[in-house]
């Protein structure tokens, strides 16, 4: 007869606590109504449903990826700063639906600090652009007298928000998703999102998921 014994007291290792990390993105009711829902007697003033805050701090979190997700290959960051009434409601082809923009980049900032999570942004590498990625570093952690930097300091942000994850794409292997690429065209691709990302901030660290 087999027997199997457990050694309670061994420890193999220190369990990194980065695997508990959770995941939002713009699907369903995971955003808007979710997380975030606006004129909602649940919500605080600035739109953050208090209730769905309370469950998820009791999970303690310690990372937080977002926008996506297949909703990342088709979302363009600038369309979500600024004055949340001036930005463009556009249509979502990830998920067939349309897209106010009005949970974007500062918004997901401000959750992960009321969450206590560590913030971890996937870029777009399907119709995103190297230029579009390497901006978002520097909108996020930029310090000097930069374009994006102080775009970031109109929107209210003046310290950078020094977000060390970064994540290059989503699923680009799958056919279902925006600008799909072959593990070659992703190698050759993500080596040049990396480059320019890290040379606008050297201490980010970088997810593929290809």
């Amino acid at each position: 007869m087999a027997k199997i014994k457990l050694d309670l007291d061994r420890r193999i290792g220190k369990l990194d606590r980065r695997i508990f990390g959770g995941f939002i993105e713009h699907l369903g009711r995971c955003i808007y109504g979710g997380v975030f829902d606006e004129g909602s007697p649940l919500s605080d003033e600035r739109g953050y449903r208090l209730d769905v805050l309370a469950a998820a701090k009791d999970l303690r979190i310690p990372m937080l990826r977002w926008p996506g997700g297949n909703f990342v290959s088709g979302y363009h960051w600038t369309d979500g700063i600024g004055p949340r009434e001036e930005r463009p409601r556009k249509m979502d082809l990830a998920w067939s639906t349309e897209e106010s923009n009005r949970f974007g980049t500062d918004e997901f900032m401000a959750y992960c600090r009321l969450m206590g999570a560590e913030p971890y942004i996937c870029v777009n590498m399907g119709t995103g652009t190297m230029d579009e990625a390497q901006a978002w570093v520097e909108y996020c952690n930029g310090t000097g007298d930069t374009y994006w930097a102080n775009l970031r300091r109109e929107n209210g942000h003046e310290e950078p928000y020094n977000v060390k994850y970064w994540g290059l794409g989503n699923e680009m292997y799958g056919e279902w998703q925006i600008g799909a690429l072959s593990a070659e065209d992703y190698v050759r691709k993500a080596r040049e999102f990396a480059k320019v990302m890290r040379w606008t901030d050297p201490s980010i660290e970088l997810v593929g998921c290809g």
